[in-house]
C-alpha cells in the first residue's frame, strides 16, 4: 500500500466520479483522481500558508509558471510539446535539426532579445532600418581612403600637371592636341584630323581650343577640324622671320625656290659620238664647224655647249610634287 503522489497546484476543479466509470485504482486510476486533486490542493494551500482569510483571487496565483509543476494544457515550442514538467531539446538549437540557421540571421526577427549593436554610431537590432551619417545622410566621419563613397580627394593630386581632386574628369593631354599613330583607328578620346565637322555642343571642350581656325562649319552649330591628310607639318614662324607674314593654322602650297645657273666652257676638239658628264651637265658635240662663232673655225674642230642633266648617274626620282623622304602615320586630334 502506497500514499498518493501529492503537488502543491491548485486544481481549478475536483472530477465526480460517474455511474459509469469502472471501479480502478492505481497511482492514475480513475477511483484516485478526485482524492488527489484534493490533496494537490491541500498542499497548495499550506505551501502558500493561506489562511481562511484568503481570496479567491490570492488563488489566481497557482496560474503563474514561478510555482506550478506544469501547464494545464502542453505547448509546442519549436514543434516539441512542452507542459514544463521536464526539460525538452530543441531541433536545431541543443540537438541536430532539419531548419534553415544559416548565420542565426536568416530566421532571427530583431536582435532585441539579445543584444542591439551599434552601426557607425547608429543602435541596430534589425528590427527596422537605420540610416548611418555620411553613407545615406550627411556626416562628419572620417571616410578616408574610402573611394566608393567619398566625392572628393581629400588631398589634391596632378596628372600630368592637371590638377585632379576626383570632383570632376580631367584631360591630362589638352584637348587640341595633336599626336601622330601608328594604327587606322584614332584611340579612345581622340579623332581623327580630317577636316570634319563637328557639332560645337558635343564637342564643347574642342570648340573652345580650336574655334573655327580650320573652319566654321556651317557657321552657327558646327566647327571644323584640322585636315592633316597628306601633309607635312611646319612649325608656326611666329615673328622669327623665316615664313615670313604667315597667319596661324593657314594652309600652304607647296613650291621651288627660284634659281639660276651659269658656267664657262673651252672649245674643244671631240671624237664623234662621245659625250662626256661631269654632275649635272651633259657635254654634247656640235657637228657644224665655227657654228655660233664669228670666226670660222679649223676643219676638225668642233664647238662644245652644255645641258643641265639629270643627277647621279644620270638618274633622278621624279614626280608630281616636291618632298622629302617621308613615312605616313596617322594624325589625330584630342577631344
Amino acid at each position: 500500500m502506497a500514499n498518493l503522489k501529492e503537488s502543491s497546484f491548485w486544481e481549478e476543479g475536483i472530477y465526480q466520479w460517474e455511474t459509469s466509470d469502472p471501479v480502478l485504482g492505481g497511482e492514475n486510476g480513475i477511483d484516485n483522481v478526485p482524492t488527489r486533486q484534493l490533496a494537490n490542493r491541500t498542499k497548495w494551500l499550506k505551501d502558500n500558508k493561506l489562511d481562511k482569510s484568503a481570496t479567491a483571487a490570492s488563488a489566481d496565483l497557482a496560474k503563474k509558471a514561478q510555482v506550478a509543476d506544469k501547464l494545464s494544457k502542453a505547448r509546442n515550442v519549436g514543434g516539441v510539446a512542452f507542459d514544463g514538467s521536464a526539460d525538452i531539446d530543441l531541433p536545431g538549437v541543443n540537438k541536430p535539426g532539419n531548419q534553415n540557421t544559416s548565420g542565426n540571421a536568416a530566421t532571427a526577427s530583431y536582435a532585441a532579445q539579445i543584444a542591439a549593436r551599434k552601426i557607425g554610431g547608429v543602435i541596430f537590432n534589425a528590427k527596422t532600418d537605420i540610416n548611418l551619417p555620411g553613407v545615406n545622410i550627411k556626416g562628419n566621419q572620417d571616410t578616408s581612403g574610402n573611394a566608393a563613397t567619398a566625392t572628393r580627394l581629400q588631398t589634391i593630386c596632378t596628372i600630368n600637371g592637371v590638377p585632379f581632386d576626383g570632383s570632376a574628369d580631367i584631360n591630362a593631354t589638352p584637348a587640341g592636341a595633336i599626336q601622330f599613330f601608328a594604327m587606322e583607328t584614332a584611340p579612345v578620346g581622340w579623332l581623327k584630323a580630317n577636316g570634319a565637322a563637328l557639332s560645337r555642343v558635343t564637342y564643347a571642350n574642342l570648340y573652345a581650343a580650336i574655334g573655327t581656325r580650320f573652319g566654321a562649319g556651317d557657321g552657327k552649330t558646327t566647327f571644323n577640324l584640322p585636315d592633316l591628310r597628306g601633309e607635312f607639318l611646319r612649325g608656326w614662324d611666329d615673328g622669327r622671320g623665316l615664313d615670313r607674314n604667315r597667319i596661324f593654322a593657314s594652309f600652304q602650297l607647296d613650291s621651288v625656290q627660284n634659281w639660276t645657273a651659269g658656267f664657262t666652257y673651252q672649245r674643244a676638239q671631240i671624237r664623234q659620238g662621245y659625250e662626256p658628264r661631269e654632275g649635272g651637265f651633259t657635254f654634247k658635240e656640235q657637228s657644224e664647224v665655227g657654228l655660233g662663232y664669228p670666226l670660222k673655225e679649223p676643219a676638225g674642230w668642233s664647238v662644245g655647249f652644255g645641258v643641265l642633266g639629270p643627277g647621279i648617274n644620270n638618274v633622278a626620282r621624279t614626280s608630281t610634287e616636291t618632298r622629302p623622304h617621308n613615312i605616313s602615320l596617322l594624325a589625330c586630334i584630342k577631344i
